[in-house]
Protein backbone atom coordinates (compact mmCIF):
# COMPACT_ATOMS: atom_id res chain seq x y z
CA UNK A 1 0.00 0.00 0.00
CA UNK A 2 1.35 3.24 -1.05
CA UNK A 3 1.91 6.33 1.39
CA UNK A 4 -0.75 8.44 -0.27
CA UNK A 5 -3.37 5.42 0.08
CA UNK A 6 -2.62 5.11 3.99
CA UNK A 7 -2.59 9.17 3.73
CA UNK A 8 -6.27 9.27 2.63
CA UNK A 9 -7.67 6.05 5.06
CA UNK A 10 -6.13 7.64 7.79
CA UNK A 11 -7.45 11.07 7.28
CA UNK A 12 -10.65 9.63 6.20
CA UNK A 13 -10.87 7.79 9.48
CA UNK A 14 -10.13 11.58 11.54
CA UNK A 15 -12.48 12.97 10.08
CA UNK A 16 -15.08 10.78 11.30
CA UNK A 17 -14.02 11.48 14.24
CA UNK A 18 -16.47 14.66 13.64
CA UNK A 19 -19.52 12.21 13.86
CA UNK A 20 -19.20 11.77 17.41
CA UNK A 21 -19.46 16.06 17.87
CA UNK A 22 -22.73 17.52 19.02
CA UNK A 23 -24.15 20.20 17.66
CA UNK A 24 -23.72 22.49 20.67
CA UNK A 25 -19.82 21.74 20.72
CA UNK A 26 -19.30 22.65 16.77
CA UNK A 27 -21.70 25.74 17.24
CA UNK A 28 -18.83 26.91 20.23
CA UNK A 29 -16.00 25.99 17.47
CA UNK A 30 -17.96 28.43 14.81
CA UNK A 31 -18.16 31.39 17.60
CA UNK A 32 -14.73 30.71 19.34
CA UNK A 33 -12.35 30.62 15.47
CA UNK A 34 -14.91 33.07 14.11
CA UNK A 35 -15.76 30.60 11.37
CA UNK A 36 -18.30 31.38 8.50
CA UNK A 37 -19.14 30.60 4.66
CA UNK A 38 -16.89 33.66 3.86
CA UNK A 39 -14.20 32.26 5.71
CA UNK A 40 -13.74 28.86 3.91
CA UNK A 41 -12.54 31.23 1.01
CA UNK A 42 -9.48 33.02 2.52
CA UNK A 43 -6.98 29.95 2.56
CA UNK A 44 -7.77 29.33 -1.09
CA UNK A 45 -7.16 33.30 -1.88
CA UNK A 46 -3.78 33.06 0.26
CA UNK A 47 -2.86 29.63 -1.13
CA UNK A 48 -3.21 31.13 -4.77
CA UNK A 49 -1.78 34.44 -3.99
CA UNK A 50 1.09 33.36 -1.59
CA UNK A 51 2.36 30.57 -4.36
CA UNK A 52 2.47 32.96 -6.99
CA UNK A 53 4.38 35.29 -5.02
CA UNK A 54 7.27 33.21 -3.80
CA UNK A 55 8.08 31.89 -7.06
CA UNK A 56 7.98 35.57 -8.68
CA UNK A 57 10.61 36.43 -5.65
CA UNK A 58 12.44 33.57 -6.56
CA UNK A 59 12.32 31.43 -3.71
CA UNK A 60 13.80 28.22 -4.76
CA UNK A 61 13.59 26.33 -1.02
CA UNK A 62 10.03 25.41 -1.46
CA UNK A 63 10.60 22.94 -4.77
CA UNK A 64 11.76 20.33 -2.65
CA UNK A 65 9.02 20.95 -0.04
CA UNK A 66 6.09 20.31 -3.25
CA UNK A 67 5.61 16.45 -3.10
CA UNK A 68 5.27 16.23 1.03
CA UNK A 69 2.95 19.91 0.65
CA UNK A 70 1.07 18.19 -1.38
CA UNK A 71 0.47 14.85 0.53
CA UNK A 72 -0.40 17.37 3.79
CA UNK A 73 -2.93 19.13 1.16
CA UNK A 74 -4.55 15.82 0.29
CA UNK A 75 -4.65 14.98 3.90
CA UNK A 76 -6.32 17.86 4.80
CA UNK A 77 -8.70 17.50 2.21
CA UNK A 78 -10.14 14.26 2.90
CA UNK A 79 -10.15 14.82 6.32
CA UNK A 80 -12.65 17.69 6.21
CA UNK A 81 -14.96 16.38 3.15
CA UNK A 82 -15.06 13.56 5.33
CA UNK A 83 -15.52 15.49 8.79
CA UNK A 84 -18.40 17.33 6.63
CA UNK A 85 -19.87 14.51 5.32
CA UNK A 86 -20.08 12.96 8.63
CA UNK A 87 -21.48 16.15 10.44
CA UNK A 88 -24.16 15.96 7.93
CA UNK A 89 -25.13 12.56 7.92
CA UNK A 90 -25.08 12.86 11.95
CA UNK A 91 -26.88 16.05 12.61
CA UNK A 92 -28.97 17.06 9.15
CA UNK A 93 -27.82 20.71 9.77
CA UNK A 94 -26.14 22.84 7.14
CA UNK A 95 -24.63 25.49 9.32
CA UNK A 96 -22.34 23.15 11.50
CA UNK A 97 -20.73 21.68 8.70
CA UNK A 98 -18.54 24.72 8.62
CA UNK A 99 -15.69 23.56 10.88
CA UNK A 100 -14.80 20.40 9.09
CA UNK A 101 -15.07 22.37 6.00
CA UNK A 102 -12.76 25.34 7.15
CA UNK A 103 -10.38 21.48 7.46
CA UNK A 104 -11.12 21.22 3.82
CA UNK A 105 -10.32 25.06 2.99
CA UNK A 106 -7.33 25.26 4.51
CA UNK A 107 -5.91 21.64 2.41
CA UNK A 108 -7.25 23.51 -0.62
CA UNK A 109 -5.18 26.41 -0.11
CA UNK A 110 -2.06 24.20 0.61
CA UNK A 111 -2.56 22.53 -2.73
CA UNK A 112 -2.80 25.95 -4.85
CA UNK A 113 -0.17 27.38 -2.89
CA UNK A 114 1.88 24.71 -4.60
CA UNK A 115 0.31 24.59 -7.92
CA UNK A 116 0.63 28.57 -8.12
CA UNK A 117 4.02 28.26 -7.07
CA UNK A 118 4.67 25.29 -9.67
CA UNK A 119 2.61 27.24 -12.64
CA UNK A 120 4.51 30.63 -12.07
CA UNK A 121 8.12 28.79 -11.74
CA UNK A 122 6.95 26.85 -14.94
CA UNK A 123 6.14 29.79 -16.72
CA UNK A 124 9.29 31.97 -15.73
CA UNK A 125 11.66 29.17 -16.72
CA UNK A 126 9.88 28.92 -20.06
CA UNK A 127 10.14 32.58 -20.50
CA UNK A 128 14.16 32.88 -19.66
CA UNK A 129 14.82 29.75 -22.10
Amino acid sequence: MSLTQRLVILAGLVGLLFYTATPEQLWTVMVNYQLSWYSLGVPVAWGLILGAFASLLGVTAIQRWLEPLTLIAMALLTMGLTGAAAVFGAHQITAIIIPPLQIAAIGLGLYLFGYSYARFTAARNRHED
